[in-house]
Formats: C-alpha cells, structure tokens, sequence
C-alpha cells in the first residue's frame, strides 16, 4: 500500500483508490488500525467537461457515516485543492471563490 501521510486529521478531504479499480473523495471523520469512517464518500467519474463526482451510495441515508475497510484501499492520499473545492461545492451546494 501507497501511504503519503501515515495519519490524517479528522475534517480532511481524502481520495482513496481501492482495489476494485474506484477512486473516492470524502470527508475523514475518524481513523483505526483497521477503518476509516467517512462523510458523504463521492466517486470520481470522468466526464466532457472533466473530473466529475457522483454520489458513491445512491440508496443510503446522505448523513450516514460510512466506514471502509483498510484492505479495500490500495492508495489514499490528501485531495488536490481542486478537486477537493469541487467535492465541496458538491456535497455543500455552496460556491467557494478560488
């Protein structure tokens, strides 16, 4: 496994690759040896117009937590300060002025 930064704090933007091939953004909520627990996971789909996000769980409660497995995720990385605007925008509705 890829590891940037061995700990993040609670709050931070993250992008996650997991072994089925996804890349995700979320909100870390809480970390464990074995989890993290996140906010609003979205997943990175490509588009025209770009990078685009898309709700990862169309079916759950948008202000459920989500954990996910450590052997799920091959990489995970702070998020670029784009995307990481984009998925605020996104999970927000609100515009941040770049």
């Amino acid at each position: 496994m890829l590891i940037s930064k061995s700990s993040y704090d609670a709050g931070d933007i993250l992008t996650f690759k997991l072994v089925n091939g996804d890349e995700i953004v979320a909100k870390l909520v809480e970390q464990t040896d074995s989890a993290y627990t996140l906010d609003r996971p979205c997943t990175v789909v490509p588009s025209a117009k770009g990078i685009g996000l898309m709700q990862s769980l169309f079916t759950g409660e948008v202000d459920q937590k989500v954990v996910l497995d450590r052997n799920h995720v091959m990489m995970h990385v702070a998020t670029v300060k784009d995307i990481k605007n984009h998925y605020l925008q996104t999970t927000t509705g609100i515009s941040l002025v770049i």
